[in-house]
């Protein structure tokens, strides 16, 4: 028996992209650093909880492994969700294999997850969205299996996996709103009422509810989030643009997903047209909802599968076989350096110039205000915070040892800055009214000094002290945090401390 008899052709094609994903990460690593959004997940595993305001906890868990478990440097931190991107790869050639593809339909499916640009950015980064994606993935694994194979333990299982996804991203929701859509729309409707679905229903709720009795106990926070979400974000969010980016973001494997979606089309099998059923119930919720474009990530992966399927059906030759991973690599080329950040700055900069007027990309530079820039937003977002956590440190080692200072960001990335760049110089915990860091904030202080960041010096700030000095700012003009600036501000004119518990009173009575 031969290797190739005995191990998965998509396998191989899975250890390539895991080798590939781990040599790009070590090379970005050297260029661009931690996410905003990565600074505040650490953050959050500083304070393992079953709720934070913006995030239900597994997030927060997983960053308290990767700190206290993994070390907690950059490449430790995104390690994890290179696995995670390296599961979708895995599940996407197992959904080819469920939906009747053999060898080459699983290999074709598997390499499109590989090389979608989406799915490269997404498992770059530490946040919840590549798990999020690996989790409507996975339950789109064991609904199939369980309908393919009517074993039980498929189902109890996808409402344990449901409960825990839940618990990393309340978005899966939407999914479960158009599975169960779906369902009504055929005859399988039925399965709705079973008493295995009650049994997988009630594992899930056991699974979130210490989060939902979180969330009760703090004021359903997750509610105040979502309305400053609507008026901040998903208010820029046209359906136009949405659904153009829904064509970009898996440009490498166009030729694979939409005919894949014409093979669940045309497909007999009840199983597969309640999945394509399900994928345009995400679509049509997102567009009604106004949601971002990236929001329907997670249907991509059984679109991939089919077409797999598809052209392992249509294409027999095997000139064709070939040409299609080969066209997908190619695509991939021109599109890599916009997935992950292969280039300095100005060299992305002027490369992303290049793909918006050329390849016609404009969702790459497009930010959430609606509006285009040089670099990509997450680009962006990793550039500067390393200047702010060391001009935290540079004015917290001016002030007396032994006074009282309160270290105030305006916003989580500022915050989460400070709080692991300034972690080895023994900083106090940052403060901040910015996402979860609310829910931490003291009520009261000791401090009549303060290191203030923001990107420009408030009029509160300027009356109550007499004192204020820039201590540094970040000068990296290609950084979203372009301008922000650390201040020590000693001296106060009124007592800070009295101010400062009336400003928190304030912002918890919004």
């Amino acid at each position: 028996m031969t290797l190739s008899n005995r191990v998965p052709v998509f396998w191989t094609a899975i250890l390539a992209v895991t080798a590939i994903k781990l040599c790009a990460h070590l090379y970005v690593n050297t260029v661009y650093g931690f996410h905003r959004d990565e600074l505040l997940y650490l953050a959050l595993g500083q304070h393992p909880d079953w709720g934070y305001w913006s995030n239900p906890p597994l997030v927060g868990w997983l960053g308290w492994v990767a700190q206290e478990v993994l070390g907690g440097s950059l490449f430790a931190v995104r390690l994890l969700p290179t696995l995670g991107g390296c599961g979708i790869v895995i599940l996407t050639g197992l959904l080819a294999r469920e939906l009747g593809g053999g060898r080459y339909a699983q290999l074709l499916a598997a390499l499109t997850a590989a090389v979608s640009p989406a799915f490269l950015r997404t498992s770059m980064m530490f946040q919840p969205v590549v798990f999020d994606i690996l989790g409507w993935t996975l339950l789109c694994y064991l609904f199939l299996r369980y309908r393919n194979t009517n074993r039980r333990v498929y189902l109890l299982i996808f409402g344990v996996a449901l409960g825990i996804f839940f618990l990393n991203k309340y978005l899966i929701l939407l999914f479960i709103a158009a599975l169960a859509l779906a369902l009504l729309l055929t005859p399988a409707r039925k399965l709705l009422i079973r008493r295995d679905t009650f049994f997988a229903a009630g594992l899930a709720l056991l699974v979130i509810s210490p989060n939902l009795i979180w969330q009760v106990a703090n004021g359903f926070p997750v509610i105040s989030h979502m309305r400053a979400l609507q008026a901040s974000q998903l208010v820029n969010v046209q359906a136009a643009d949405f659904l153009s980016d829904q064509l970009v973001m898996h440009f490498t494997g166009l030729l694979v997903w939409v005919p894949g979606v014409w093979f669940l089309w045309k497909s007999r099998n009840l199983n597969h047209r309640i999945f394509l059923y399900g994928a345009a119930g995400v679509i049509a919720l997102l567009l009604l909802l106004k949601g971002k474009h990236y929001y329907s990530l997670g249907i991509y992966p059984v679109l991939m599968a089919a077409g797999g399927v598809f052209w392992e059906k249509t294409a027999t030759k095997t000139p064709v076989r070939v040409v299609l991973p080969v066209v997908m690599i190619g695509l991939l080329l021109p599109m890599a350096p916009l997935a992950i950040p292969l280039f300095a700055p100005p060299k992305m900069a002027t490369y992303c110039q290049w793909a918006r007027e050329t390849l016609h990309f404009d969702v790459i530079t497009r930010w959430e205000d609606g509006r285009h820039h040089s670099l990509p937003q997450d680009f962006a977002d990793m550039l500067g915070w390393p200047e702010i956590g060391q001009a935290a440190v540079r004015a917290y080692q001016q002030v007396p040892p032994g006074t009282p200072v309160l270290i105030y960001g305006e916003n989580y990335g500022q915050a989460g800055a400070v709080d692991y760049f300034g972690r080895r110089a023994n900083l106090p915990p940052a403060v901040s009214f910015s996402d979860s860091y609310r829910l931490w904030m003291p009520l009261h202080t000791k401090a009549e000094t303060l290191i203030y960041i923001n990107d420009e010096l408030g009029e509160d700030v300027q009356a109550i002290f007499s004192d204020i000095r820039a201590v540094g700012s970040v000068r990296d003009t290609f950084a979203r945090e372009l301008g922000t600036t650390v201040y020590l501000c000693q001296h106060p004119r009124r007592s800070f401390a009295d101010f400062w518990t009336e400003r928190v009173q304030e912002i918890r009575r919004q």
